[in-house]
């Protein structure tokens, strides 16, 4: 009975997720780290299911293939399926773009050292939009000089900061081949999350381009699968993490809404990137998507496209999500879709080619 007390749980919380993506937290608040456990979720259901064949509770199973079928509209949103559903289209221009949470510019290291620059550097996609750039005043750290020296391959740049003092600068910043015009900024009431915005003119069309770091969430996955020896530190530890998760997801829904009313009033296309802390299967997600593709669902076949990955405390096992997305309106197709896995921050690179 254990299993099947296990197997209707999972269904449970399932069901609930279902729900979370298209009800707002005010009329269903379901903790908000159900939709990080998403896929695992349905990895315990499926394999549940399956045990259950060899009990003599197998009558139980039939709730696998149901809630399967049930989850077949989140799963769209997260493993990726262009053969499907985007056929390719014959448009006649296209570039590459890079979004690409630095976690404070490669550590501050000086270029030659810095391995975020020199990855761009031997990349070099055509356009480059940043976040989580942090460049200091003094000498033994990056400085902007330098980081405009080393990338000086980019004829075009626009940097934006949330946090600007004496010893520090840290915000968004974007690296052009194409000029770039009518920058402006979404300010959030966050201590450091904003939303960058400007025109990017290509040889035959306009686009508007947002760069965005929305609400972290602050907690580390590790925290979420804490040493079972600890049981009081482990409930308070799972408590504390819930709090931020619901805290963050709340911020984010209000910033979420404001970037969606900022594009809805663009006169060009749009292409919205950037770190979005929040993964495919929620609320957010769905707010931000709305009248937009996804390049990764577009232009990537059969992953889960993981941009952001933490080791399970005191194991080699690694629990991802995808937080970082490249979204676009529908005048404008993408392709070739790339999560390079390369530990130089705590985000991994997307590289896509747009097509417009």
């Amino acid at each position: 009975m254990v299993i099947v007390a296990l197997h209707i749980l999972t269904c449970v919380c399932l069901l609930a997720i279902l729900l979370s993506v298209y009800l707002p937290p005010s009329v269903l608040p379901v903790p908000a780290w159900f939709g990080l456990a998403f896929e695992w979720l349905l990895v315990v259901q499926v394999f549940l299911g399956i045990l259950l064949l060899f009990t003599k509770h197998r009558r139980w199973a039939w709730l696998t293939p149901g809630m399967l079928l049930l989850c077949m509209m989140p799963l769209s949103y997260t493993l990726s399926h262009k053969a499907l559903f985007f056929p390719k289209r014959d448009l006649p221009g296209s570039f590459t773009l890079m979004s690409y949470n630095t976690h404070l510019m490669g550590g501050g290291q000086k270029p030659k050292q810095n391995r975020v620059i020199q990855y761009i550097l031997r990349t070099q996609p055509d356009v480059v939009c940043l976040q989580e750039v942090e460049v200091r005043k003094s000498g033994n750290s990056l400085t902007l000089p330098e980081l405009r020296e080393a990338l000086s391959i980019y004829p075009y740049t626009y940097f934006d900061f949330k946090i600007y003092n004496s010893h520090r600068q840290y915000g968004n910043a974007v690296f052009s081949r194409y000029p770039l015009v009518g920058k402006h900024t979404l300010r959030y009431e966050s201590k450091g999350n904003i939303t960058s915005v400007c025109d990017m003119l290509l040889p035959t069309d306009t686009l508007r381009l947002y760069i965005n770091h929305l609400e972290s969430n602050r907690v580390s996955l590790g925290s979420l699968a804490p040493s079972l020896t600890e049981a009081e530190k482990t409930m308070q530890e799972l408590s504390s993490t819930s709090d931020k998760l619901e805290r963050a997801s709340e911020i984010r829904i209000r910033q979420a809404k404001a970037l969606r009313d900022d594009v809805k009033r663009s006169p060009y296309p749009v292409l919205v990137v950037g770190d979005m802390n929040t993964t495919p299967v929620s609320y957010t997600y769905h707010i931000l998507q709305s009248g937009l593709r996804d390049a990764f669902l577009e232009s990537s076949n059969g992953n889960l496209g993981h941009t952001f990955a933490k080791r399970v405390r005191g194991s080699k096992m690694g629990l991802g999500i995808r937080i970082d997305y490249i979204l676009h309106s529908k005048q404008l197709s993408a392709s070739d879709f790339d999560v390079p896995h390369v530990d130089y921050s705590d985000h991994y690179p997307i590289i896509t080619t747009i097509h417009y």
